[in-house]
């Protein structure tokens, strides 16, 4: 291609947010003409990842309105109670301050919630927020998730998406402070697929409804 200049007269306009630039064509009188090449599209400046997303089994997605009962929480001088669902199976965690309640007729990991006692950190709802959005994002680092997106943030929780083993996994997690206090007392979570999202929210809510200190 054989472009025709004058001095200095011709530009090249940017488009904002355009793929690619936009290459003018001018012919005036006096002769000065340039080879001008193929212009290359702007790529982006990060890499983009491609996932494998693994179907899970064709189970029925979490229920809402699940039977539930008063569970008893203890790890030193901290102490609650919160409700969890009737016939999971329960499982005290390494550090003995969290629990895992998980159906004992699905098989795992489907979903789960999760209740854990922080008021030891004496941090307040945002920074316990942010600190465990920092450890997912360092699981994400290490390996051992893939895919972390945080959908929603709220003053006491948040929502998050991840890969795990190539499993989509939905985690809703809320942070709960005594009366009074502003400072993190609890932690209450529920992680699902995508299809639980509805009976994960509605399990969320009623057990951090529930908790008493």
């Amino acid at each position: 291609m054989r472009v025709r200049w004058i001095g200095l007269a011709l530009a090249l306009a940017l488009v904002g947010g355009a793929a690619g630039y936009a290459l003018g064509q001018s012919a005036e009188d006096g002769p000065a003409g340039i080879s001008a090449g193929p212009v290359p599209a702007v790529s982006p400046s990060y890499p983009v990842n491609e996932y494998v997303v693994v179907p899970d089994p064709g189970i029925a997605p979490l229920a809402t309105d699940l039977p539930l009962h008063t569970a008893k929480f203890k790890t030193g001088d901290l102490r609650m109670t919160a409700s969890a669902p009737v016939g999971w199976a329960r499982e005290t965690l390494q550090g003995a301050d969290s629990w895992n309640f998980a159906d004992r007729d699905v098989p795992q990991p489907t979903y789960l919630l999760r209740v854990g006692l922080i008021a030891g950190d004496r941090a307040s709802l945002n920074a316990a927020r942010e600190f465990r959005i920092s450890k997912l994002e360092d699981a994400e680092s290490n390996g051992d998730l893939e895919h972390l997106v945080v959908e929603e943030r709220l003053d006491d929780g948040f929502t998050a998406t991840y890969l795990s083993g190539g499993h989509l996994r939905v985690t809703m997690e809320r942070f709960l402070a005594q009366p009074g206090s502003t400072q993190a007392y609890a932690t209450i979570a529920v992680v699902g697929r995508d299809r639980d999202r509805e009976g994960m929210a509605d399990l969320l809510e009623r057990a951090a409804a529930s908790a008493t200190f």
